[in-house]
């Protein structure tokens, strides 16, 4: 890995790892609330970028397809919500992490032919790293650390088919984007990140108001946390634009799912959830352990092995 695709890798992972730390004991109306706050720090990060990159440089061309790209973030967003809601996080996030992974390797290989021009060795240790992240973010998932849902018994076949979709939405969310990137390598990411910004935002006003719930916080405290969780998620997206253009989609997306693991150290070593020491602190640590070495295996694989 290029050591520009090293940086953006790690300010991809930690800040998709923490971005929901400031926000996470606020008490809000609704799910659909919260993705309308970070739909909104993302727009207000996104705005500053191509304001500090030239608004002239924004065209109807560069608009259209990340616009796409945001819309389909939003509907991933709504299938996520419903899928924790009905079958719980554990099964949802479990089912939905690997596949996000699967689908942005398949889309590397069926749009730019990622991973098929590499020598037979590379191949093979690609396959074990993949697999590798899989099995850890498993591991990290299904540890115990999150119980089902009261609701998961009722609609239990519709929610896995929701978290489905959830990982194959949102493993193309960015698929647009990365495309019109490879069309034109003139295309600057900082650009492309507003009308992407743009479709996330409109999106998810749309499934606020489907929600009938007003986007309130109890205290400006609170609409502050819920804000630098929305631009913490932005820095995390511009991170994994700017990585997938370094290093290829598959792979870069693929390391990006680390942001898990981040997210589960955060929770056993500083919410207690679970608490160090026990059981599914212990299989969540291993898990951290096998995901980290897959992704750095896979970060420094070499094209023509």
């Amino acid at each position: 890995m290029t050591s520009l695709g090293l940086l953006y890798a790690i300010i991809t992972v930690i800040a998709w790892g923490v971005w929901l730390t400031p926000s996470e004991k606020v008490s809000l109306p609704n799910p659909q609330t919260r993705s309308f706050y970070v739909a909104l720090g993302n727009l207000i990060l996104a705005t500053f970028a191509l304001f500090m990159v030239g608004v002239e440089k924004l065209s109807l061309e560069l608009f259209l397809l990340p616009f796409l790209g945001g819309l389909i973030w939003a509907i991933a967003g709504m299938c996520a919500f419903y899928a924790t809601s009905t079958i719980g996080m554990a099964k949802a996030i479990g089912t939905w992490a690997p596949l996000n992974i699967i689908a942005g390797i398949a889309w590397g290989m069926i749009l730019f032919g990622e991973f098929l021009k590499t020598g037979p060795l590379n191949l093979v240790f690609s396959a074990a790293s993949i697999v590798m992240i899989i099995t850890g973010i498993l591991l990290i998932i299904f540890s115990g650390q999150a119980k089902d849902s009261p609701t998961a018994a009722k609609h239990i076949k519709a929610g896995f088919a929701s978290a489905i979709a959830t990982g194959i939405l949102w493993g193309s969310y960015f698929i647009p984007t990365s495309y019109l990137a490879r069309k034109n390598p003139e295309v600057n990411e900082w650009i492309t990140a507003f009308p992407l910004a743009v479709g996330i935002f409109i999106g998810s006003c749309i499934l606020l108001v489907l929600g009938r719930k007003w986007p309130t916080c109890k205290s400006r405290a609170d609409f502050s946390r819920v804000m630098i969780t929305g631009i913490l998620w932005s820095i995390g997206n511009f991170g994994m634009l700017l990585m997938v253009q370094e290093i290829g989609m598959g792979k870069g997306f693929t390391i990006a799912q680390l942001c898990v693991a981040v997210a589960v150290l955060i929770g056993v070593f500083y919410f207690r959830e679970p608490a160090p020491g026990t059981k599914a602190a212990k299989w969540t640590l291993i898990g951290v352990s096998i995901a980290t070495l897959g992704g750095v295996l896979l970060g420094n694989l070499k094209n023509g092995m």
